[in-house]
């Protein structure tokens, strides 16, 4: 096995392990209850964020197992998709505890309740990681762009 080939299959690795993260959480949010609790457009998008998640992982695996740097782009592609839509979706998380807007994410009957589900420290560590993942995608999209760039030249 080739460096080259051995770096593939880490980098695949890793995206199998950040899909995972993301799915795992996602499925809990959905059989926890969350879509009694959220508004329909929320949960459309709970829905949505769990397609690309599994989507993610599966070109991830296609990835690791042919060991092909060419499969790496859809992979890269989900994985930017659902880190952003997951990113989105924290972002009315945090908008809807604090400010003007809150509870707006929460069905009436339910906002009583919902207190009860998240702490002050679990809002914090969302949008950290979440902003965390965004600059992620920003560095990765930006080496691979530079990467891109450097390997044109030398044609």
């Amino acid at each position: 096995m080739s460096i080259n080939a051995s770096k593939q299959r880490l980098y695949a690795s890793l995206l199998i392990l950040g899909a995972c993260i993301l799915l795992i959480r996602t499925i809990l949010m959905v059989f926890g209850g969350s879509l009694d609790v959220l508004v329909l457009w929320v949960s459309v998008l709970l829905f949505l964020e769990m397609l690309i998640d599994s989507g993610w992982l599966l070109s991830s695996v296609r990835w690791l197992v042919s060991g092909d740097g060419n499969r790496a782009r859809n992979a890269l592609r989900l994985a930017a998709a659902a880190i952003v839509l997951h990113s989105v979706r924290v972002l009315i998380f945090v908008l809807g505890r604090v400010g003007p807007w809150v509870d707006f994410d929460v069905r009436p009957e339910q906002r009583m309740l919902h207190y009860t589900r998240w702490s002050w420290s679990g809002v914090y560590f969302a949008a950290i990681m979440s902003v965390l993942g965004v600059l992620g995608v920003i560095v990765v999209w930006r080496l691979r762009r530079r990467t891109a760039g450097n390997i044109s030249k030398e044609l």
